[in-house]
Order: structure tokens, then C-alpha cells, then sequence
């Protein structure tokens, strides 16, 4: 039997066994991390024998509709109350499961919660959180193994999917020892690097090339190019053809130019709101500066909500950015 830090997963593995219909559910304008442990979590779930259906408000990016189980995710329609369990993944934040769904978490027989973000909420019967994972699928993976459960093929795709997407193609900092072990340990158990990144990079569509020029053509470089935005508006998507699930990783070519610590892309949204995303390099916290508004992250990643003008927003943002820059530099230096 694994041995974990706390008793938290095995209280998880003890709800399993004890019951048999469970909700799985995952943030909105879901990232590779969220749909790999969605779908993990309920094909794990409904490999043991339990009934058990994947939700997500948005759908996921086409490039992921690889994934077994992916077409089957539910968008609409659930009732909380038609289960005994309610599992949300990587979810700092019962809000970030979305309205239709948040709004009846109070129903659920049970609430799980099961996320890596340093900066998540408490919430939930049972709230194990390891913000040292390096995606909630490795999560899923130690999981497994306490269950026990002997991972097939397209549970191990799944799992090395969200980790492979929330290193960043093993680049980022949270490309830990520990996670290669176990992105090691799912192609052992059947998941194909090759084919994976192939579907995931080398799939997308001429709409999604489309979007991601006008995107490089909107950037605007700030402060001797330490600092980068872009923009992504629905008239975007209307003349590419294309939706926000198309848009999902273009920070990280913003993030890609060797002078910018922070890059950040606003995305207009139909009612009013600006979700920002946020990505830095070294030491800069954007999680620490999403907060002040509401977001949160991880301290290279992050996102928020803003509502108000689009263009005031974003302009205020950047200011707020600079300065924050101005002051994390000058704080570092001191030291």
C-alpha cells in the first residue's frame, strides 16, 4: 500500500467503496489537467463497477477529444441531487465549477475535492489538497494505487495527458522528479508519448492558426519587453471561425519571448466580464497578484475575473502589473 502524508486519501478510497452513483466534475474552460483527472476520475470509477458521469460546463479543446470517454462529458443538465457523491478536480474554488453547478453543490450527499493549486479554497466533506503535485493527475495516479486499481491504457492516456499539459510538455517548474516517475510509470501502463503529443500539437485546426495570428498581431510590449499582452475578443472568434476552446495554451508563445517576465492575455467574454490570464517566468508570483482580485493559480500561472469596460480593465491591469513587477524587482534586489 502507498504511503501518503495524510490520511486524506484514504478517507477518499474509503467514500469509493461505501458508495455507487458519483458526479465528477471540473473547472470551466477546462485546461488538460482538468480533463485528463475528469475523465480519469470517472473511468476509475466505473472500472470499479460505481455509476459515474463526467461533467464540465465549457467543452474541452478539440485537440482533446482523443481521450477516451471525452465525447461523453456532460455540459448541462445535471442534478447534483441525483448522486451520492460529488467529486470536483482541480478546482481551487467551488465557484470555478460554474454557475449551473455551483449553485448546487449544497445538495450533494457528499463533496470531494481534490486539487494541486497552492492557492485553493477549503471546501468540501473531505479537501485533499497537494500543492507540491505537480497537476491533479498525478494526484489521481497515487490514487490509484491506494484503491488499489491496476490502470489500463486509456485511464494511463488520460493521466499523462494532464500531467504532460500542466508541465508544460515537462518544461516548467513543476516538472518534478516525482512526476516524471510517474509519467514513467503510465507508459508502462499503456499511455503512447508519441501519439499524445501528436493529437495534442499537431492536430489543431486552419481556425485555430487563424486565431492565433490575430492573437500575435494584437501583442503590445510594455516596460523594455519584460511585460506582454494580447488580447482574444468575440469578433476574433467570428472571423476564424472558432471558439475560446481554441484558444487554450496561446499564453505560452506570449510567455515565449526571452525578455518577458509576465505575459498576459485578456479575453473579451459576452457578459461584461474580462478573464485575464496570467503567466511569469523566475520568480515573479502572479498567483499572489490574481488574488487581489479575486483569481488565483499557481506562482507561474494564474487567472481571473474582472468585470467592467474591456478596454479599462485591461488597461488598469497592465498598470497594476507594471507596478507589481516594479516592486517584486526592487524587493528581490534589496534582498
Amino acid at each position: 500500500m502507498i504511503e501518503f502524508q495524510t490520511e486524506l486519501p484514504l478517507k477518499i478510497v474509503s467514500a469509493i467503496h461505501a458508495h455507487q452513483r458519483f458526479l465528477v466534475a471540473t473547472h470551466i474552460r477546462p485546461d488538460g489537467d482538468a480533463i485528463g483527472s475528469v475523465l480519469a476520475m470517472t473511468t476509475m470509477l466505473r472500472k470499479l463497477g460505481k455509476k459515474a458521469h463526467a461533467y464540465c460546463q465549457d467543452p474541452p479543446p478539440s485537440t482533446q477529444d482523443f481521450l477516451f470517454g471525452a465525447k461523453e462529458i456532460l455540459h448541462h443538465g445535471v442534478r447534483v441531487s441525483d448522486y451520492e457523491v460529488t467529486i470536483l478536480v482541480d478546482c481551487g474554488d467551488m465557484d470555478r465549477v460554474g454557475d449551473a453547478v455551483a449553485a448546487q453543490l449544497s445538495q450533494a450527499g457528499m463533496l470531494i475535492n481534490i486539487d494541486h493549486h497552492f492557492s485553493s479554497k477549503p471546501f468540501g466533506d473531505i479537501y485533499w489538497v497537494e500543492d507540491q503535485a505537480s497537476s491533479t493527475c498525478e494526484m489521481l495516479y497515487d490514487l490509484s494505487r491506494a484503491i488499489p486499481l491496476v490502470l489500463d491504457p486509456s485511464i494511463a492516456t488520460q493521466l499523462y495527458t494532464g500531467i504532460l499539459m500542466d508541465t508544460g510538455s515537462f518544461r516548467f517548474s513543476n516538472t518534478t522528479s516525482r512526476a516524471l516517475q510517474v509519467a514513467a510509470a503510465l507508459v508502462e501502463a499503456g499511455a503512447h508519448p508519441g501519439f499524445i503529443a501528436e493529437q495534442l500539437y499537431d492536430s489543431i485546426s486552419s481556425g485555430r492558426l487563424r486565431l492565433l495570428a490575430e492573437v500575435l498581431g494584437s501583442l503590445r510590449y510594455h516596460a523594455e519587453q519584460r511585460v506582454v499582452t494580447g488580447i482574444l475578443t468575440p469578433e476574433m472568434y467570428a472571423r476564424t471561425a472558432t471558439s475560446s476552446s481554441d484558444s487554450d495554451s496561446f499564453i505560452t508563445y506570449l510567455r515565449s519571448v526571452k525578455t518577458v517576465q509576465v505575459a498576459i492575455l485578456f479575453r473579451k467574454e459576452s457578459d461584461g466580464v474580462v478573464y485575464a490570464s496570467l503567466r511569469s517566468k523566475g520568480e515573479v508570483d502572479v498567483a499572489s497578484f490574481a488574488e487581489r482580485y479575486g483569481g488565483g493559480g499557481h506562482q507561474r500561472a494564474a487567472a481571473m475575473r474582472v468585470r467592467g469596460d474591456f478596454d479599462r480593465v485591461r488597461e488598469q491591469i497592465t498598470d497594476a502589473v507594471l507596478g507589481y513587477l516594479e516592486q517584486d524587482n526592487n524587493g528581490r534586489s534589496s534582498g
